[in-house]
């Protein structure tokens, strides 16, 4: 249950060595609006490129209510730059933890979705009552694959029709199952 994590205190900033992860304010909306309507860069997701500004403003607009929930999501920006390159979000339910994350094609294969994803996953591994970080990629989203390997995260297995990929197709597609978990003891 989320009533687990509803009092937990997020980070609102993570600082790595090129990045800072941040709340995300209603002024990012045209800056994520860049990357959240390309379709290379949804391709992989599980919801169409955003068509207009107006989608975005709306999901800024809940952040608020999503962040006391136990739904975190935060804009990658790159030092000492404030527009946002990407977005990460992480989820808490009961004694796990869940995430994705999106990034500019501008910036692919530069190691950020790498640097950003450990430093959540680092910290979400490290909360007293998660047990298990995890995510899903598709199986053909090798650069994916290789963000979560890198990571720590181990391959678990592959989910058959686990997923509708909207941009791909209408029918639920398998993907593969990645985690990190923590001892129990």
């Amino acid at each position: 249950m989320r009533e687990l994590h509803r009092d937990l205190n997020a980070p609102k900033v993570f600082i790595t060595e090129r990045l800072i992860l941040r709340r995300s304010r209603l002024w990012d909306a045209a800056a994520i609006f860049e990357y959240a309507s390309d379709p290379k860069v949804i391709h992989y997701m599980d919801y169409c490129p955003r068509t207009d500004v107006s989608e975005v403003v709306k999901f800024l607009e809940e952040q608020s209510q999503q962040w006391k929930s136990g739904s975190f999501s935060w804009v990658l920006t790159v030092k000492p730059d404030d527009r946002p390159i990407g977005t990460i979000a992480c989820w808490l339910e009961d004694h796990k933890a869940g995430f994705g994350y999106l990034l500019h094609q501008q910036y692919w294969g530069q190691g950020y979705a790498t640097e950003a994803a450990r430093v959540v996953v680092e910290w979400a591994i490290g909360l007293p009552n998660i047990y298990r970080v995890w995510a899903t990629c598709d199986t053909e989203n090798a650069a994916s694959i290789r963000v979560l390997e890198k990571c720590g995260l181990v391959f678990e297995g592959r989910l058959r029709c686990y997923s509708v990929r909207p941009n791909i197709s209408a029918i639920p597609r398998d993907v593969l199952m990645y985690a990190k978990v923590r001892d129990r003891s």
